[in-house]
């Protein structure tokens, strides 16, 4: 789930009184995959070397969100704005 722009934008004015760029939501909610498929990388190297009980679920799941980032990046890009979800919705 990824908020809308304009439901932060009201909750800024009126719980902190401050203004929210589209700026800003930008550059917070794109999903950026390069570091996301690295962070898997990072994480599954850590999980195969140093903890060697490690369910296989874990492995399962990493690897299922992988290819998900994977199908996405070859649909969207290494850099997907939150229009686009929007727009998929």
């Amino acid at each position: 789930y990824i908020p809308q722009y304009k439901d932060l934008k009201r909750l800024f004015k009126e719980v902190l009184s401050k203004d929210y760029t589209e700026e800003d939501y930008v550059k917070q909610f794109t999903l950026r995959i390069p570091e996301n498929l690295a962070k898997i990388e990072r994480i599954i190297e850590i999980y195969r070397t140093k903890a060697s009980d490690t369910p296989d679920i874990l492995f399962e799941t990493l690897q299922e969100q992988r290819q998900r980032l994977e199908k996405a990046k070859a649909k969207y890009g290494d850099y997907i704005a939150p229009a686009v979800f929007e727009r998929e919705n």
